[in-house]
């Protein structure tokens, strides 16, 4: 199926040698990046035309005029053949207004320093032209760094329109049993030119563009098609955390998509994973937990421990399972500190109801520690890295992990 997309598409433009891009004194339309080529920024003073800067591949231009609503300060002329990357206005003003109000006043403050310096060039000697700077140099590298994550976005438009994602499982493990429960399916990405790319490579992009909730949604039915292939396999029902960020929760759609994608499996089977930082207090974060619940879907409390008001948000909010951050299950073996915290956690979630699984199990004697206190399930290397879906479906067919 097609999944929702909630934006416009980054517009590619390809331009020959001299082909105009835009005069000076045009209303500003686009922002561009140059992808490929190079082109000449220039102006014109009594008749002659002066240019004042060569940009090449990797390097941004026209964005001035987007941002503070005045026009084109100069003209842009590609020098051979170029192809360029277009963001429009709302595109641009989406990234300024999310970001932090000094850092939009002191990126103004620079526009007009900038505007400034362009100007005086008007009355500058051709010696001082020739040694004139440009005094973008200085945010060089900040600017190839913005200009990555606007690639990177591109690429990850392309990539929702081509679905280049793939969906890894990990088992979660009854420590007692040793059987395999369910699986948490951890998103990756197939980029044609930059390999298997992790999500934390990707997904703070997605979360700050709200491509992150086109790409939810296929994960959310690429993790339902699972469960009925491993069941139509297998013969057994097993359960899938899918990870949910804080721009689905607040995505009015989500609930219709989620029931609409899981017709054919039981709520139960899908457990609603979010972390503890993703939390916030308001009506709506309430009010989704509690539709949540309502139609049967448990939650999952990821990374418990690391947050700023975990027992707070326990008293809130009602979670089926909390998740024990890996960095505690690390200090199982030498740290007394961590082995009384992770008693306490569980304690407290049985207390509450809710089960514990414990994150980043890698040895025996955690498996060990963690039964000793009580906690029921476990998931991390020393059972199975995260895998293909057919290999998730074969390891099912081992026996019992024992130790």
């Amino acid at each position: 199926m097609k999944y929702k997309l909630l934006y416009e598409g980054l517009r590619k433009r390809k331009l020959q040698a001299g082909e105009l891009i835009f005069s000076e004194g045009d209303p500003g339309d686009y922002a561009y990046i140059i992808e490929e080529g190079a082109i000449e920024i220039w102006t014109e003073i009594d008749g002659q035309r002066l240019v004042l800067n060569v940009l090449s591949a990797g390097s941004m231009f026209g964005e001035l005029a987007l941002v503070d609503g005045r026009t084109r300060s100069a003209s842009a002329t590609a020098k051979g053949d170029v192809l360029l990357t277009l963001m429009t206005q709302e595109q641009v003003n989406q990234r300024i207004q999310s970001a932090d109000p000094i850092l939009r006043m002191l990126l103004l403050v620079a526009i007009r320093y900038f505007r400034s310096e362009t100007e005086k060039l008007r009355h500058y000697t051709e010696e001082q032209i020739t040694s004139y700077s440009d005094p973008r140099a200085d945010l060089e590298g900040r600017i190839s760094e913005a200009v990555e994550m606007i690639r990177m976005e591109s690429e990850l438009r392309t990539a929702i329109d081509e679905e280049q994602f793939t969906l890894l499982y990990q088992p979660v493990i009854h420590l007692e049993r040793g059987q395999i429960v369910g699986f948490e399916a951890l998103i990756r990405w197939q980029s044609p030119t930059r390999g298997l790319v992790r999500p934390d490579l990707f997904i703070p992009l997605a979360e700050s563009t709200s491509l992150i909730v086109p790409i939810g949604q296929w994960v959310i039915a690429e993790g339902v098609r699972a469960l009925q292939e491993i069941e139509s396999v297998t013969g057994k029902q097993m359960f899938v955390n899918l990870n949910i960020a804080n721009r689905q929760i607040e995505d009015p759609d989500f609930f219709e998509f989620l029931l609409e994608e899981t017709r054919q499996v039981q709520p139960s089977q899908i457990k609603l994973e979010i972390l503890e930082r993703s939390l916030f207090d308001s009506d709506a974060a309430i009010a989704w937990v509690r539709r949540c619940r309502s139609l049967g879907f448990p939650l999952v409390l990821d990374d418990f421990g690391t947050g700023y008001s975990s027992l707070q948000y326990l008293n809130k909010y009602r979670f089926d399972t909390i998740k024990i951050d890996k960095s505690f299950v690390w200090g199982l073996d030498d740290k007394a500190n961590s082995r009384s915290i992770c008693q306490a956690i569980v304690d407290l979630s049985h207390a509450l109801g809710m089960t514990v699984v414990a994150e980043g199990v890698e040895k025996s004697s955690h498996v060990n520690a963690l039964r000793e206190i009580g906690c029921s399930f476990g998931q991390g290397y020393f059972f199975a890295k995260p895998m293909p879906l057919e290999n998730a479906i074969a390891l099912l067919d081992n026996p019992p992990f024992s130790w």
